[in-house]
């Protein structure tokens, strides 16, 4: 896949969005779920629920990153660590 592959009208949702990782991914997981129904994809469900357990972590994972972006760290703190 490349942006070649994607509609304009979706690309142009994307840029728009504030939650650009989380829509990437639930297109990864319709992609999965549509490959997988049409027999493309022959995993056991076991394994495919691990994907998709995988997936949701990677996306708590981004949202506590991002959480730390958003929220600067206490004036004290910062002082403290410039010191060893």
């Amino acid at each position: 896949l490349d942006l070649d592959d994607f509609d304009p009208e979706s690309m142009q949702f994307l840029e728009r969005s504030q939650y650009q990782s989380e829509i990437v991914v639930q297109w990864i997981q319709r992609l999965i779920v549509d490959a997988h129904e049409a027999n493309v994809l022959k995993i056991a469900p076991p394994i495919l629920s691990r994907v998709f357990n995988q997936l949701g972590n990677g996306v708590v994972v981004l949202n506590n990153a991002e959480k730390l972006n958003d929220f600067p760290m206490p004036f004290p703190l910062s002082q403290a660590e410039r010191f060893p």
